[in-house]
C-alpha cells in the first residue's frame, strides 16, 4: 500500500476571507479545497491572547494534514463528530472520540499530523490560549506548570478531559450552528461564550484532578484560608509557621498539600501576589522604594532583582513607562 502523502494543514483551504478589526481582532473563513472534499474552516482571534477555530469537514480521500505552530500555549479541543487521531514527532499518538474533549499544551516548535479518513465527517472546536495568559488564569487551580514544562521540552503535552457534558454541549451548540460568514464580524457574544467555555471546562478538569488527590475536606478548608491570608496580608512578614497557625493546619501538611492543591508553594504564591500588587502600584505616584516597602520587601535591591526575573524588566524602567 502506497504511504499517504502529508499535506500542510493550510494547503487544505481555499477562498480565504479575512477581516481585521480594531484592537488586533482578526478573523478568517475558508472552504476545504474540492480536491480533498467539502467543508469549512473559521478562525477568530479576540486580540486578547485567545483564539477560537472551528472545522466542519468531510473528505473524499484519506488525508494526513500537518499542523504546526510557533506560539506556546494551551488549547482546549472539543471533538463533535468522528474520532480523530493525532500523531506526534516522538512517535506517540492520541485519539479523541466523538463528544470528547481534552486539554493540550504546545511549545513554540509544535507540529502534529492529523489523520482524516475518506467519507468521514469531522467537526471540532479549538480554543487556543497563549502560555502567559493560560498560566495566569490557572495558577491558583492546579499545578499545570509541569505540563507546560513537558510541552516546552518535547513539543507537546496532553491532559485528558473526558466526555462533553450537557452544560458544555449547550455552549458548543452556539459555535456549531453559527453561520460561517458571522465569524468575519467582531462578535462580543462569541467572545463571552468562549470565555464561559474556557472557565467551565478548566474548572471541571481541575476538579477531576483534585479529586484524585484525596485531600481531606478539613485540610482543603485550611488551605483556602492560607490562600486568603496570603491574598489579603501579603505585605506582612508572613512565615510558614504563622500561616499554618492562622489557617489551623499542621506545618507539614501546609507545605505538602498547598503545592498539590494550588500548583505552587506557599512562598511562590506569596511572591506572585506581592509582584502583582507591586506592578499596579508602580503605575501610581510612588517611588520604587515606597512600593518595595508596601508589598512586604525589606530591601530594594532584592525586590528589584525578583521583579526583573519575573517580568523581564526592572521596576524603575517599568515605572518610567507611566511617568
Amino acid at each position: 500500500m502506497t504511504p499517504l502523502k502529508k499535506v500542510n494543514y493550510l494547503d487544505l483551504m481555499e477562498d480565504v476571507k479575512k477581516v481585521k478589526k480594531p484592537f488586533s481582532r482578526e478573523n478568517f473563513t475558508s472552504n476545504l479545497k474540492p480536491e480533498f472534499g467539502v467543508g469549512t474552516f473559521a478562525w477568530y482571534d479576540s486580540g486578547s491572547g485567545i483564539a477560537t477555530s472551528t472545522t466542519n469537514l468531510k473528505f473524499t480521500k484519506d488525508t494526513i494534514a500537518t499542523l504546526s505552530s510557533n506560539v506556546a500555549g494551551a488549547v482546549l479541543i472539543f471533538n463533535l463528530e468522528n474520532e480523530t487521531t493525532h500523531f506526534y514527532k516522538d512517535g506517540k499518538s492520541y485519539t479523541v472520540k466523538k463528544d470528547e474533549y481534552y486539554l493540550g499544551f504546545s511549545s513554540d516548535n509544535f507540529a502534529v499530523d492529523i489523520m482524516f479518513k475518506k467519507d468521514k465527517h469531522y467537526c471540532t472546536l479549538n480554543v487556543g490560549i497563549k502560555e502567559a495568559l493560560f498560566l495566569e488564569l490557572t495558577h491558583n487551580l492546579v499545578n499545570l506548570n509541569e505540563k507546560m514544562k513537558e510541552a516546552n521540552k518535547k513539543g507537546y503535552s496532553i491532559l485528558t478531559g473526558g466526555k462533553v457534558d450537557p452544560e458544555q454541549n449547550e455552549i458548543l451548540k452556539f459555535f456549531k450552528n453559527k453561520d460561517l460568514n458571522e465569524f468575519l464580524l467582531t462578535d462580543l457574544h462569541l467572545e463571552s461564550k468562549t470565555i464561559n467555555l474556557i472557565e467551565y471546562t478548566i474548572k471541571k478538569i481541575v476538579s477531576n484532578i483534585n479529586a484524585t488527590y484525596n485531600i481531606d475536606k478539613t485540610i482543603i478548608n485550611s488551605l483556602e484560608k492560607a490562600k486568603e491570608l496570603i491574598t489579603n496580608s501579603y505585605y506582612e512578614n508572613l512565615t510558614i509557621k504563622e500561616i499554618a497557625y492562622k489557617s489551623a493546619i499542621n506545618e507539614c501538611y501546609l507545605k505538602k498539600d498547598f503545592k498539590r492543591y494550588f500548583g505552587m508553594t506557599v512562598y511562590e504564591m506569596l511572591q506572585k501576589r506581592r509582584l502583582t500588587v507591586a506592578k499596579k502600584l508602580l503605575q501610581e505616584e510612588l517611588s520604587v522604594k515606597e512600593v518595595c516597602s508596601k508589598v512586604g520587601y525589606k530591601h530594594v535591591g532584592n525586590f528589584s532583582k525578583i521583579f526583573q526575573e519575573h517580568f523581564n524588566i526592572s521596576p524603575s524602567k517599568y515605572k518610567k513607562q507611566f511617568s
